[in-house]
């Protein structure tokens, strides 16, 4: 038989119970459990901090926390694990409550044996990973795998909260590609998708894998974080640069991939509203491309037509 290894953090101020419980994960006839105790809140996060886990069973009322408050605590600190409350409280609204918070079960203690605890976590793994998969497809872009204009919103306002209580500088770059319509006019949309997966491997090789990077449609590109170092986003942009030239010089490819782009920098003196922030990068992208279609156009006269269309 192939047995499914699961890790456990058993949060249980009770020590019997906590022995029972432990007993019943030894008894799993398809699982093979190595499991982890803690008696209190804060031993618990302390150990979700240090370690993986596959599953959490959480008692509600600890000696450091007590009811829906240690739901709350416990998802905030480990999202991307499912969580089974334990609870002494014969209250279906109790434990509808658990869910809503972000539980995925709720067993009444005394009324479940190592079967129906077994199962019990079977099923909540297998709706976690479900669930996961689910709001990951409603927050990436299909075609680059990057976040999409919802999770662009999503995830914004964490950034320019951490800068509020930092004194790092946050950042907001807008990309677009030049002349995106004439590859798709004169190539395709199959090429004019390869384009953009293109340009998203670039993006991911610049920049640092916390930065937030975003499709928000048609060949419109957000990079959005907290520079670590003076510099940092200046040095990614000429990287891009670099990359892009050097790809586009090595005359094999199809089409040139060129983007322009705008940066709004933000810090805890200066607006960091999303809104304010959108508009100062996006008027500073209009400039950046109006600015190397004037280049272009004077290096090459004969474009101009083109460039108009572009």
């Amino acid at each position: 038989m192939n047995f499914q290894f699961r890790k456990v953090l058993l949060v249980e101020d009770v020590r019997v119970i906590a022995m029972l419980t432990e007993q019943m994960l030894k008894k799993s006839p398809t699982n093979k459990y190595s499991s982890v105790h803690k008696s209190c809140l804060a031993d618990a996060i302390a150990a979700l901090k240090e370690d993986d886990y596959d599953v959490i069973l959480l008692d509600l009322n600890l000696p450091d926390s007590r009811d829906l408050a240690t739901v709350s605590r416990i998802v905030e600190v480990a999202p991307n694990v499912p969580i089974i409350v334990l609870t002494a409280m014969n209250d279906d609204s109790i434990g509808l409550r658990a869910v809503q918070l972000g539980a995925q079960d709720f067993l009444l203690k005394g009324d479940f044996n190592f079967l129906t605890l077994d199962r019990a976590i079977t099923y909540a793994s297998e709706r976690h990973r479900l669930q996961r998969t689910i709001r990951q497809l409603a927050v990436l872009d299909e075609l680059t795998g990057l976040y999409n204009r919802r999770g662009f919103n999503t995830l914004n306002p964490d950034i320019i909260q951490r800068v509020r209580q930092s004194a790092a500088r946050g950042f907001l770059c807008f990309f677009d590609l030049d002349r995106f319509k004439q590859i798709n006019d004169e190539l395709g949309h199959a090429k004019g998708d390869e384009a953009l997966v293109e340009f998203t491997s670039v993006l991911r090789s610049v920049f640092r894998m916390d930065a937030l990077l975003v499709r928000l449609g048609g060949d419109e590109f957000v990079a959005m974080g907290i520079e670590t170092q003076p510099g940092q986003v200046q040095d990614a942009l000429r990287s891009l640069e670099i990359v892009l030239s050097v790809r586009n010089d090595n005359g094999h490819a199809l089409f040139r991939l060129e983007s322009s782009v705008g940066v709004a920098y933000f810090d805890q003196d200066s607006p960091n509203s999303i809104e304010k922030l959108t508009a100062a990068a996006d008027a500073a992208l209009y400039e950046n491309k109006e600015e190397r279609r004037r280049l272009r156009v004077l290096a090459h006269p004969e474009l101009q037509t083109q460039e108009d269309r572009s």
